[in-house]
């Protein structure tokens, strides 16, 4: 049934893998590429061509902008000559001397004929204008709630601008741009004020520039607009959240800023520049749409280029594809028979090598074994004949060297312990064992053998299952482990001792065990210098140790390898230069002996004495 089961799944993935006459993915992708990748050239083309239309258009925004601004500071210039012209004439003069000084009135109906300037007249600190430059006599009016004069009353502020407004004398459009005047102690006398006219500024908004649908405006800092062309119905007073007042905000000396105009909604691309030594703003704006258009037309001629070219890519693609997809179905055939090939060598040779390991590790054991019994044979006949000397000897040094005879017996029979171990030879008292309260009863132990450069970091697992092993070859198999892990760190480091539940064995350098189960893991990893693989390879040989002479005797990991695999578990090594060794141990899960079963049972009869 499973046989019959996996075969026509083999046959499905093989036609799986038959090339269709159908389009791949891939060829799709292909011929998609063709006509996305020209399409994509055209729309980074496109974007560039956009960027440069843009900057162009930001340059010549700026340009006008500051011919706006050049403009308003020669203006304001004049403003503030004038004002220092009045200053200068009328300092020290008392308000009623200067009513009656026809030279001052004189003097300022000659500066009202200047362009710029509706008119220039002067307010007493009470608010009320006593002089000016056109209107005489002047009508009793209070301007104490201008901006300008509640400003330069509070403090001098040096030349203040005010709000646009209807004007008080001339009933007109304007706004003021005033100047403090002060009595001999510095105290408030009143202001000096020029009333600027707003179409000397608006008409030459209307000259400066040939694009249609501009816009170019005069605004205070705080967003009173003083001056716009074309011109507004009423005053206004763009709020903080507007796209200009967010730009002053963040780049206050001049920059760039898109909105729409409050009359028609046009979307406009604007500059901004302040005009030094005031707070007042000048910007030129142009509608987005003409922006657009020259990039559009720009388009257009790059499209009657892309388009059919496009079209020819994918023409020959096209005919490209149809080509690979004959010679893909042509050598089908023989690569598919070359892969094969390559993969069952692949599994030959990866077998080939596991039966050599194995057929070499088992001759190593045998070869071990029988070196080892008969040595250990000889070493038997050798300490009886050393205990039957012991003790016998008239001179004391005899006695000693025989004492030492027998010292070098006892190592010779360790020896061969780890030799028969290594051999499965070794007579195992196989027991259940808790493995986390074995490795707690050896922590003292296992602390006093690392000594105190290296940290010792347990993680047992709470629920592991016990353990089917000999208590006293585990115990020495776990110290053969630590003192390896201990000489791989000679400047100290971290040693971690884990233990864990595993269903399948994990892959090993060495032999796996034969039937799959559920086994017992110890692991023991260190921070040390780590080993190539070639050495790791070989780390389980008997005799096999790159230490130096005098340090090992190569049968440590020999003794746990021979341990793990009389045990029915098996053991494993993972070692990195620099980074350390990890060596695992599985040993069998140790399950009670199955009960009795009663039902099935027959009682024999009891013997009964006459």
């Amino acid at each position: 049934m499973v046989g019959g089961a996996l075969k026509p799944r083999g046959r499905a993935e093989a036609f799986q893998e038959r090339p269709r006459r159908k389009l791949t993915w891939p060829l799709r992708g292909l011929l998609a590429a063709s006509l996305a990748v020209p399409l994509l050239l055209l729309a980074i083309a496109a974007w560039q061509n956009f960027r440069l239309i843009q900057r162009q258009a930001e340059e010549r925004v700026m340009i006008e902008t500051g011919e706006l601004r050049q403009h308003a500071a020669n203006a304001f210039q004049t403003y503030a000559i004038v004002l220092a012209w009045i200053d200068a004439r009328t300092r020290g003069l008392a308000w009623d001397r200067i009513d009656r000084d026809e030279e001052v009135h004189r003097f300022l109906s000659d500066l009202d004929t200047l362009p710029q300037i509706d008119e220039v007249w002067m307010a007493d600190a009470a608010g009320h204008p006593r002089v000016s430059g056109r209107s005489s006599p002047i009508p009793p009016i209070d301007v104490s709630d201008r901006d300008c004069f509640a400003a330069e009353r509070e403090q001098d502020v040096g030349i203040f601008v005010g709000r646009e407004q209807i004007g008080a004398l001339i009933q007109a459009p304007e706004f003021d741009v005033c100047q403090r005047r002060s009595t001999a102690d510095k105290s408030f006398d009143g202001i000096i004020v020029v009333s600027a006219r707003p179409a000397f500024f608006s008409e030459f908004y209307r000259t400066v520039s040939q694009d249609k649908g501009f816009t170019a405006s005069l605004v205070r800092s705080d967003g009173s607009m003083l001056v716009r062309y074309p011109e507004l119905s009423a005053p206004r007073v763009l709020p903080w959240d507007s796209p200009f007042m967010q730009s002053i905000a963040t780049r206050p000396d001049r920059g760039f800023f898109r909105g729409r105009g409050e009359t028609d909604g046009t979307a406009r691309f604007f500059a901004y520049q302040r005009i030094e030594g005031h707070p007042l703003y000048v910007t030129y704006g142009i509608p987005r749409q003409d922006v657009l258009a020259s990039w559009l037309a720009n388009l257009v001629d790059y499209s009657l280029f892309a388009v059919p070219a496009s079209l020819a890519l994918f023409g020959m693609t096209l005919l490209a594809v149809r080509q690979i997809q004959r010679h893909t179905i042509a050598s089908w055939r023989w690569r598919t028979t070359a892969r094969r090939l390559r993969r069952e060598m692949g599994r030959r040779t990866q077998a080939e090598a596991e039966l050599r390991q194995a057929q070499k590790m088992e001759a190593l054991g045998q070869l071990t074994g029988g070196v080892a019994h008969d040595f250990n044979n000889l070493l038997t006949v050798l300490q009886g004949a050393l205990e039957m000397l012991s003790g016998r000897q008239m001179n004391d040094q005899l006695q000693s060297r025989v004492d030492m005879a027998l010292r070098t017996v006892e190592r010779g029979e360790r020896l061969t312990g780890q030799l028969l171990a290594f051999a499965r030879r070794q007579p195992l008292m196989m027991a259940t064992i808790d493995l986390n309260a074995q490795l707690r009863r050896m922590t003292e132990l296992l602390a006093r053998t690392v000594g105190s450069g290296v940290v010792i970091h347990t993680d047992l697992a709470p629920d592991l299952w016990p353990a089917n092993a000999d208590a006293t070859q585990l115990e020495l198999a776990v110290i053969n482990l630590v003192l390896n892990a201990r000489d791989a760190m000679p400047n100290g480091g971290k040693l971690v001792i884990r233990t864990f539940k595993e269903t399948s064995p994990l892959p090993a350098v060495s032999q796996l065990p034969a039937s799959g189960g559920e086994f017992v893991g110890l692991e023991i990893s260190d921070t040390g210098i780590g080993m190539p693989p070639e050495v790791a390879a070989r780390a389980f040989e008997p005799f096999f140790t790159t230490k130096e002479a005098g340090r090992g005797t190569g049968l440590g990991l020999s003794m746990v390898y021979g341990f793990a695999r009389q045990s029915g578990g098996s053991v494993s090594i993972r070692a990195q230069v620099g980074i350390g060794t990890t060596v695992t141990l599985l040993l069998p899960r140790s399950r009670p002996p199955p009960e009795p079963d009663r039902a099935g049972a027959t009682d024999l009869p009891q013997s009964t004495s006459a």
